[in-house]
């Protein structure tokens, strides 16, 4: 990796980190090999940057490394100073922004969402710690009444002592004793400057000399009883202040965990932040993340001189790179400086960020693959401290490709063969490639050897890739050519650098006429091709705008979709408008029958179901005439399977994942059906499109456990008391709907319960449902599941009978 300089390219991007823990963070980033994991951070780095898009850049001022800190709040009466406490207050004030920063992950935002839920902000926190922290990082009075009274206390034993002795400066007896009428502190006590030569005067306490000798500082004796209870008190005042910052430490101990786990989500943070920032310099693009087989780069930069070339338009060329499955052997040919090398180490660099999470400098559409294993051999390093060769070197590092070679691996060397007798560098080079494309691994190599252009030309696994260079200019346009050899054009190059005509006449007659033969042969096979391109134009053409009217037809069916989108969402919006009126009127019922019982009366339990089972049937007859509207957007090949259904025909309900028998055959013009569910035969209206026919003698037995198709969800209902309901994984709004649907299938059944299985996880989810069981109008009462049943992890709900 260090040949294709992954270590600069992260230097620069941990430079953009706004604290040392996220540049440190950024600098540990490391190739994955695992495709899925690949994935999701690339994916992550997309949402925080179509995040920052919609919320500007969050501020993590105050960002610092708090790890030392906490790890002194161990011991019992350990302490933080003030400055300290400041340090930590800004910590928690940064991680309640990057939380706040973060919250709208939640409903979209899904990778970004598993970073916003390591967040614990603890704002009353950091507000209790300012309120210790006082001018010039004192301990404020404010944060203990009690250290405010000593104080207070302190401050008039000063005032007082302090009047005692400028009394006594200012005494006419006593004055011409006195070198200056003003009331001093020597070692935290009260004391008066005497002249030297009239100490004898003020009967005290010496406490210290001015420089120069000739006055005395000294405490009076009337004094000292007061300087006595003045150092008291500020012991008191000192204790006091300790007792407030051991309070401090001990809040914060107490939240370690939380704040420790703050840390390393904030230096994620940051080290996602710098590779969104690195992202938006350098314009990168999310690219498709495929597996070892197929690689397609779209203008792709070499990152390093993007970097470099950053603001300066046209500084940097863009390259297309593609190697399909078909063809993992790539020879690269060429003028020399025609951008070969560059061009393997743009594709390394890229792949080697992409499996660290970055985005990468190309468009999007981009293939990048994942690989086990990314090796390199690029530039001529000899290796002194072994005492070896530049051949010798290079062919001991061909060898370790030899060794890793594998379906996974991407190998990219330079010059492959050189720097010994072309003969035998030519041959060692057709048998590593041979033997690397044996073992299904991707290369790309770079040679001026006619042999190995010959070798691709040939070889089906391989292709000829070309670099174009300008005779005409002696530049370099650092554009691929697929399926042609590139030419060295070594005397082309050496005329635009100013070598003698005589010179280059000479090295022209110098050549081998084979040599020239074969030149001139791989040139009109060229040719050849590019006259095949330009008759093959106009079909070409004719396939372009093929595929122009197949986009016209996609967009089309694109539009379909959503206007059919847009009916379903309508007519869920009108079923949700019926379904609170159903629970308006089920409440209403229900009143009724409460304040019948406390007032004494009986109860008609016929009549109350009868007006429940009334109200229900208005429901599903408005529900109804509300899909009706919406099945018009449906697509009609959902009918195609229902039209075979028949009564007593084995479904599978693949929205319940539960299997039943058919009550009626479908009826024209309806998209419901009675089926019979589980053992216990409970009667369940459920659409056509839910429903999936069985093969004849199906078992139509429930199917316990098994999760659900599709939306993940598991409802169980077996001939027991209860029906089992799982959420795990769900939102709080994809939840709530299933919980209520769940217990509306309980009260038909005649379900005493239904436990609800949520999960430890946040809380938040167990927290939604329980708020929500607490106000339906079906919910007698709910708990938390005991031992058995799945302890805090599920909630059971009695159902009113």
């Amino acid at each position: 990796m260090a040949v294709l300089e992954l270590g600069p390219l992260l230097e620069r991007v941990a430079a953009l980190a706004m604290s040392p823990m996220g540049a440190e963070r950024v600098r540990a980033l490391r190739p994955c090999p695992d495709l899925a994991l690949v994935g999701r951070r690339q994916r992550r780095l997309s949402q925080l940057r179509q995040l920052m898009e919609e919320q500007g850049r969050p501020s993590l001022d105050g960002l610092d490394d708090v790890r030392p800190l906490l790890n002194r709040l161990g011991p019992v009466g350990a302490f933080l100073v003030p400055e300290e406490l400041e340090v930590m207050a800004d910590f928690l004030s940064a991680a309640g922004r990057a939380a706040s920063f973060l919250a709208p992950s939640e409903e979209r935002m899904d990778e970004l969402f598993r970073l916003a839920n390591q967040i614990t902000p603890l704002p009353e926190l950091a507000k209790d710690l300012r309120k210790v922290i006082g001018p010039g990082h004192s301990v404020s009075s404010k944060a203990s009444p009690e250290l405010a009274r000593v104080r207070r206390e302190a401050n008039r034993a000063r005032e007082r002592l302090r009047g005692e002795l400028m009394g006594l400066v200012h005494d006419e007896f006593l004055a011409p004793a006195f070198s200056d009428q003003v009331v001093t502190q020597r070692s935290g006590r009260f004391v008066v400057p005497v002249k030297a030569d009239a100490k004898g005067r003020v009967s005290g306490i010496i406490h210290d000399t001015s420089g120069s000798g000739a006055t005395c500082f000294v405490e009076p004796l009337s004094a000292v009883e007061g300087n006595n209870q003045l150092a008291m008190m500020t012991r008191r005042e000192r204790e006091e202040e300790i007792k407030v910052l051991v309070a401090a430490a001990q809040r914060l101990a107490q939240e370690s965990q939380a704040l420790h786990e703050n840390m390393r989500a904030l230096a994620k943070l940051d080290c996602l932040l710098a590779q969104a920032r690195f992202a938006e310099r350098l314009e990168c693009a999310e690219p498709v993340i495929t597996a070892a087989g197929e690689v397609e780069l779209i203008k792709a930069r070499h990152p390093l001189l993007a970097w470099r070339a950053s603001g300066k338009p046209g500084l940097c060329v863009p390259i297309n790179l593609r190697v399909s499955p078909g063809q993992r052997l790539l020879v690269l040919s060429g003028a020399n400086a025609g951008g070969k090398t560059a061009t393997l180490k743009t594709l390394g660099l890229i792949t080697l960020m992409v499996m660290c999470g970055l985005h990468a400098p190309l468009d999007r559409g981009s293939r990048v693959a994942v690989f086990d294993t990314v090796a390199a051999e690029i530039g001529d390093e000899q290796d002194l401290d072994r005492d070896l060769s530049t051949f010798t070197a290079h062919a001991g590092r061909l060898a370790g490709m030899v060794n890793q070679a594998g379906p996974s691996s991407l190998f990219l060397i330079d010059e492959i063969g050189g720097g010994t007798d072309p003969s035998e560098g030519s041959a060692l080079a057709t048998a590593v490639l041979d033997w690397l494309g044996s073992k299904g691994a991707m290369v790309l190599a770079t040679t001026h050897f006619h042999r190995l252009k010959a070798y691709a030309t040939l070889h089906h696994k391989a292709q000829n890739v070309s670099v174009s260079f300008d005779r005409a200019t002696g530049q370099a346009t650092y554009q691929l050519h697929y399926g042609s050899p590139g030419f060295s054009d070594a005397l082309a190059v050496a005329a635009h650098l100013g070598f003698p005509p005589e010179i280059l006449k000479a090295a022209e007659t110098e050549l081998d006429q084979a040599e020239r033969q074969t030149v001139a042969l791989l040139r009109e096979a060229e040719q050849t091709r590019q006259d095949a391109r330009q008759e093959g134009a106009p079909a070409s053409a004719d396939r372009l705008a093929a595929k122009g009217e197949r986009e016209k037809a996609r967009l089309l069916k694109r539009q379909a979709a959503q206007e059919r989108a847009g009916a379903l969402a309508e007519g869920k919006r009108r079923v949700r408008e019926v379904a609170k009126r159903f629970e308006g009127e089920l409440a209403e019922v229900l009143g009724k029958t409460a304040q019948e019982r406390e007032q004494g009366g009986k109860v008609k339990e016929g009549a109350v179901r009868q007006e429940l089972y009334q109200a229900r049937r208005e429901a599903l007859a408005q529900v109804e005439a509300t899909a009706s509207v919406a099945e018009a957007a449906a697509p009609q090949g959902d009918e195609v399977g229902a039209a075979r259904l028949k009564e007593g025909d084995a479904v599978e309900l693949t929205n319940l994942g539960q299997t039943g028998v058919l009550l009626e055959a479908p009826h024209q013009g309806r998209d419901t059906v009675p089926v019979s569910v589980g053992v216990a035969g409970v009667r369940v209206m459920v659409p056509l499109a839910e429903l999936k026919p069985l093969p004849a003698g199906a078992h139509t037995q429930p199917k316990g456990k098994a999760a659900n198709k599709g939306k993940g969800i598991s409802v169980q209902a077996g001939a027991g008391e209860g029906l089992d309901l799982n959420i795990i994984g769900k939102r709080v709004d994809e939840a709530l709907p299933l919980v209520d649907k769940a217990l509306d299938q309980a009260l038909l059944a005649g379900r005493a319960e239904i436990r609800v299985v949520h999960g430890m996880g946040t809380g938040r989810l167990r927290a939604a449902v329980r708020e929500y069981l607490s106000d339906h109008p079906a919910v007698a009462s709910y708990r938390a599941g005991v031992r058995g049943e799945g302890g805090a992890g599920v909630t059971v709900a009695q159902v009113r009978q």
